[in-house]
């Protein structure tokens, strides 16, 4: 009888030390619910950070070269260059007209004709001096006639880079006068390598012709 309560005692013991290993302790540390088959928390996978592809700066255009023959520059609409119907005058540059010392001949880079008021298109002069010729001119009237070209800075439309014009007593002096007009009815400018275009207004004109030159010495650099 005593043996059998002895073996009582000692199932009994390793029930309760069962139930501590089973159930106590992994409640306790919170590893009851793995004991039951729940799922496994997820791990969170480690963040890698991404590379941006490589990318080439494009390849800007070259401009291309003069090849010595005058070019033509178009009429646009006005709306291109945002101008306002009020004239601002502000930084307007003001350079002595005339030619360059020891310069023998002018070679046309560009021409610009028309008869009407309009906007030009922008053209870039890559030397670093050039000239304005405006001495072929006609009107239709001589009484009333009236020519003003603005040269703008396509850089920022707010420059005048100068302001030519002519009106009646202008024309006048020059009637009958061509050697004389072609001489004076120029403009020298002491800039280059810079884009511009050309604002013109006109009244009872026939035809204008303006020439953009540029010293034939030029040519060879």
């Amino acid at each position: 009888m005593a043996k059998k309560q002895d073996f009582i005692y000692v199932v009994l013991a390793i029930g309760v030390v069962l139930v501590m290993a089973l159930v106590i302790k992994p409640a306790a540390t919170g590893e009851l619910a793995g004991l039951w088959g729940s799922e496994e928390p997820a791990v969170t996978p480690a963040w890698t950070p991404s590379i941006p592809p490589v990318t080439t700066a494009p390849t800007p255009t070259p401009v291309p070269t003069w090849n010595g023959k005058p070019q033509p520059i178009g009429f646009v609409d006005p709306a291109t260059y945002q101008i306002s119907t009020e004239e601002n005058r502000l930084n307007m540059t003001v350079l002595p007209a005339g030619t360059a010392p020891g310069t023998t001949r002018w070679v046309t880079y560009a021409t610009i004709d028309g008869q009407w008021s309009g906007t030009t298109g922008i053209v870039r002069v890559p030397f670093p001096m050039w000239r304005l010729d405006y001495s072929d001119i006609t009107t239709t009237n001589d009484e009333i006639p009236f020519f003003n070209c603005q040269v703008m800075d396509a850089e920022d439309p707010n420059r005048f880079v100068r302001i030519v014009t002519l009106n009646f007593p202008d024309f006048l002096a020059m009637k009958d006068k061509p050697d004389l007009k072609k001489q004076q009815w120029v403009s020298t400018f002491y800039e280059g390598y810079h884009d511009y275009y050309f604002v013109i207004n006109t009244r009872r004109i026939g035809s204008y012709h303006l020439k953009i030159q540029v010293p034939e010495g030029y040519l060879s650099t």
